[in-house]
């Protein structure tokens, strides 16, 4: 982990925004937009297996979450995850599948992919938050997967998420005024809205997009709208690390204060408690 001297900067949202220094990280997380971490900041030193052994590792195990976000027929689905469960990989590689695996623990074993995990990145990835002055009450990784030219939804997500890329290349789409698309009340208060197929009708100058390819990452702001296009020539892989709670110096971001009043209003809609660590 290297961790740079500080630096000032102006951040203009009408483009790609990057914390390159602790001081940026604590002045963009108190943001309400996306943005990057520059190399500078935090880098993770650690070997992952190619996009398609991973994807051969994850398709078979019964904890992985396997969809397609472009097919809408149910029928059809159903048979791409049969084959993608079943099928020889090379039969598989080009299909429109997802893949998500949230139980990253089954992997961490002697002999396995992940087994360096938690000492090549989450050690490091919590000593940088700490280093930070920052706190959190949940912070676990998951891995998604997209095949060719596959997208996600438009949806938001009720974590702060660090994604970062490891194969392939993803264009992660958010808007440069999110309250214009997804004011931060509403989206609490109607979170069942989402997720959708595609973002809403929007003018292109609105969207914040940041391109990534392997080695990137990029802090999403929790309950931001977004969506994510991936490369139409390769399997893209990205571990993101999902967050709870975190604070500084006792204080939320402006939009998990939002949630939390919400949740002080709506005690049965808490989610404060996540064993997936």
């Amino acid at each position: 982990m290297t961790v740079a001297a500080r630096t000032e900067m102006t951040f203009d949202f009408n483009q790609p925004v990057t914390a390159r220094s602790p001081e940026d990280f604590l002045h963009l997380w108190k943001e309400t937009r996306n943005f990057l971490l520059g190399p500078e900041l935090i880098q993770f030193d650690m070997e992952f297996p190619d996009a398609e052994q991973i994807v051969d590792i994850l398709r078979k195990h019964p904890d992985a979450k396997l969809n397609s976000n472009r097919l809408n027929d149910e029928a059809a689905e159903a048979d791409l995850v049969e084959k993608l469960r079943n099928a020889p990989l090379e039969q598989i590689v080009d299909l429109p599948f997802n893949i998500a695996m949230f139980e990253l623990h089954n992997f961490y074993g002697e002999g396995q992919f992940l087994r360096e995990f938690q000492e090549r990145v989450m050690i490091p990835w919590r000593t940088f938050l700490a280093s930070s002055g920052l706190t959190w009450q949940r912070a676990y990784p998951i891995i998604f997967i997209s095949g060719k030219g596959c997208s996600s939804t438009y949806h938001v997500d009720i974590s702060h998420v660090l994604a970062w890329q490891i194969h392939g290349t993803k264009t992660f789409h958010g808007f440069r005024d999110p309250n214009a698309y997804g004011p931060i009340q509403h989206v609490v208060d109607h979170r069942d809205e989402y997720p959708l197929k595609s973002p809403p009708d929007h003018a292109p100058d609105d969207v914040l997009s940041y391109f990534m390819e392997p080695g990137a990452m990029l802090w999403n702001q929790l309950l931001t709208p977004h969506w994510v296009e991936g490369g139409r020539n390769d399997i893209a892989v990205s571990v993101n690390i999902s967050h709870g709670g975190i604070q500084h110096a006792g204080q939320f971001c402006p939009n998990e204060q939002v949630l939390r009043k919400h949740w002080e209003d709506h005690p049965d809609e808490a989610w404060l408690i996540d064993q997936r660590y």
